[in-house]
């Protein structure tokens, strides 16, 4: 698949523009003590992560795009290792975590780890990057040159099955 511009080049806007300096402080401080970084790698990481929120509520309203599950459900954007990282420290911060996918997304962003083919052969990546072009911020590309990371095992222990 090869990505293309929608429209003209312009200027990337800023990831933390799209929530309030208070959520994006709070995420980003928790972020980097939890993961021990510096400030400057948890900013752009958590800016990544915003972008990431941003893209998988603009594809929602965009229904042919994205890839099918094999339950036949449809998916839009995957995080990589990274990225999944600050997912998994925002939802420690639920307050704040709540506040970005209310800012971000217009509703609560459920984290419901999958791990598909096309997570690990790179197309689900390359749907992401074209999802994150579509919304008009930043992509730092340090973040998103990896493949989709799934924190799911292979093959997990189903509740209620010997």
């Amino acid at each position: 698949m090869t990505i293309t511009a929608d429209r003209p080049a312009t200027a990337a806007a800023d990831p933390r523009t799209l929530v309030s300096a208070e959520t994006f402080d709070k995420i980003t401080h928790y972020f980097a003590a939890k993961q021990e970084v510096t400030q400057t790698y948890a900013e752009r990481a958590v800016g990544q992560f915003l972008v990431f929120l941003k893209a998988h509520a603009d594809a929602q309203d965009t229904p042919d795009f994205g890839l099918l599950l094999p339950t036949g459900e449809s998916y839009r954007v995957v995080p990589t290792r990274p990225v999944d990282a600050v997912w998994h420290a925002a939802l420690q911060t639920s307050e704040p975590y709540t506040a970005a996918c209310m800012e971000t997304a217009g509703h609560y962003v459920h984290h419901r780890p999958i791990l598909t083919k096309a997570m690990q052969d790179g197309t689900a990546i390359t749907y992401t990057l074209a999802a994150f072009h579509r919304t008009g911020y930043l992509i730092d590309m340090e973040f998103w040159n990896d493949e989709a990371e799934s924190c799911r095992p292979p093959n997990p222990p189903q509740p209620g099955v010997a």
